[in-house]
């Protein structure tokens, strides 16, 4: 007994001067019932130019449907990407009360993240609806006057109001050229002789301020507006909202909303450009352009609509990669189990055809994220990529890494599996060690965040080692045929 006493002594005494292996950590930024918050939708993810990682998302409260309904933006900063995230709610209509929704609640949708590498500037576009609209019902409409101030609907009937002009933060609500003892603040509400209209919260016995944007006096057309606000100190601080209609929106269009997930800074005729990717809804049809800006966010100009291929049906939700020849190529979410593509060599304002690439199958009518990495993988420049990548629905999330080849095209590697069940919106970004965040929806309503690791040959892997989840297979039984039949429709221009 004593000898194995001692045996077992050694041992202990061996191991305990053995290195230890610290696994990495990592919090989870937007945990429902944390923080207040219910059903979380809609996510994207930048690393800041300071390092920092900082993220948005859709608050639903107690539902997880789209406009119509309650809706708010929040975000969230880490100093590092791991842990420590700070939460701030940058877009909040008060007419529905925290917690609970409602169809005729006014909202705030999709939101997409940029920052300005010259100036620091963070943007973050959403889409903002008026109560009882969405982009279902949307009106044929830009919402504003030929001269670009935001026209006004009067006891819900269509007139000839609109809001003037700001001042020291307010502006006169005009009617018939003249101006009323109604004015309205830079967050568009709504005062008589400087004093707040009042209204009654939905689901509440509170009573709040009215918004043109849900008011019983004067209300905004019902629409889709693209709302921007900007921060320059780091995201601590938002500036007044700017809505861009007047400059991006046709008169024909009654849908145009944000591509969630990440915006485009590149350099182009010696100047920095901000694009958003924006898209078009009506009667089914979908289809999606860029809109920019070559002085940091102050005015916007919007690019030609892509034209879709027949049996990829549509491009709506789209994200860009920028290319090592000063390109730039689109992917977007459609019709087909293929995520199309397209470019634009002269900085999104122009797109060709879109069209499949084979080489990327997924799921139909899905949002897809797609990122340019700062490092390289057999010394070519390295991408990434997030989407589900089942034929049966929302389901089995997959991250790959590609390598851009001399010729331009990508050659993607193996696909890490991130899970076998729902997998639904998704959002990568690289941190500043070289690791993947990677910000998902793994269940209704529901986000997960994951850091991936990346070896010399772009394997990825879990950073605590968990690659096990890339073993599983999709039961394609008819892949490879389907495979076969698609580069046929798509070189003769029909997918």
């Amino acid at each position: 007994m004593k000898k194995l006493i001692s045996f077992l002594s050694a041992v202990i005494i061996f191991m305990s001067v053995l290195p230890v292996s610290h696994a990495l950590s990592y919090a989870q930024p937007f945990s429902r019932g944390e923080n207040g918050f219910g059903e979380m939708r809609i996510p994207a993810i930048i690393t800041l130019n300071d390092g920092r990682v900082f993220a948005a998302v859709d608050d639903r409260h107690d539902h997880g449907t789209d406009s119509p309904q309650n809706i708010d933006t929040v975000t969230a900063i880490s100093e590092n990407g791991y842990d420590g995230w700070k939460y701030s709610k940058i877009n909040c209509f008060d007419d529905c009360a925290d917690g609970t929704g409602s169809k005729d609640s006014a909202s705030f949708i999709d939101p997409v993240i940029a920052q300005s590498k010259a100036t620091g500037r963070i943007f973050v576009l959403v889409d903002a609806f008026a109560d009882n609209t969405g982009c279902m019902n949307a009106e044929k409409d830009t919402g504003f006057t030929p001269d670009g101030h935001l026209k006004l609907n009067k006891n819900g009937s269509a007139g000839t109001a609109y809001v003037g002009d700001f001042s020291d933060g307010f502006a006169p609500v005009i009617e018939s050229g003249k101006e009323t003892a109604y004015t309205v603040d830079e967050e568009y509400r709504l005062y008589l002789n400087s004093e707040p209209l009042k209204i009654k919260q939905i689901n509440s016995d509170s009573f709040v301020q009215q918004s043109v944007f849900y008011s019983d006096i004067y209300e905004v057309v019902h629409t889709s507006y693209l709302w921007l606000r900007y921060s320059d100190d780091g995201g601590e601080t938002w500036s007044a909202p700017q809505i861009l209609n007047h400059q991006v929106k046709s008169a024909e269009d009654t849908f145009l909303g944000t591509c969630p997930g990440r915006g485009t800074v590149i350099d182009y005729n010696g100047k920095e450009r901000i694009i958003f990717n924006v898209y078009t809804y009506d009667k089914g049809e979908e289809h999606t352009s860029s809109i920019y800006s070559d002085d940091n966010g102050v005015t916007w100009h919007r690019g030609e609509t892509v034209a879709n291929t027949l049996l990829a049906g549509k491009t709506s939700e789209s994200q860009i990669l920028a290319m090592p020849n000063g390109s730039l190529r689109m992917f977007s979410r459609n019709k087909s189990h293929y995520v199309t593509c397209c470019e634009s060599k002269d900085g999104a304002q122009t797109w060709t055809k879109s069209k499949a690439d084979i080489n990327l199958d997924c799921t139909a009518n899905c949002m897809v994220s797609f990122i340019n990495l700062t490092g390289t993988i057999g010394g070519k420049p390295a991408v990434a990529c997030s989407f589900a990548c089942s034929s049966s629905g929302r389901a089995n999330g997959a991250v790959r890494t590609g390598i851009i080849q001399d010729d331009g095209s990508i050659v993607w590697g193996a696909k890490y599996r991130v899970n076998k069940g729902f997998y639904a919106y998704s959002c990568l970004t690289e941190l500043p060690d070289g690791n993947l965040g990677l910000l998902y929806e793994d269940e209704p309503s529901h986000i997960s965040y994951m850091v991936l690791k990346i070896d010399g040959d772009g394997n990825l892997s879990e950073i605590n080692g968990n690659d096990c989840r890339e073993t599983f297979k999709d039961k394609e039984t008819f892949l490879p045929v389907r495979n076969f039949f698609a580069r046929i429709l798509s070189k003769i221009g029909l997918l």
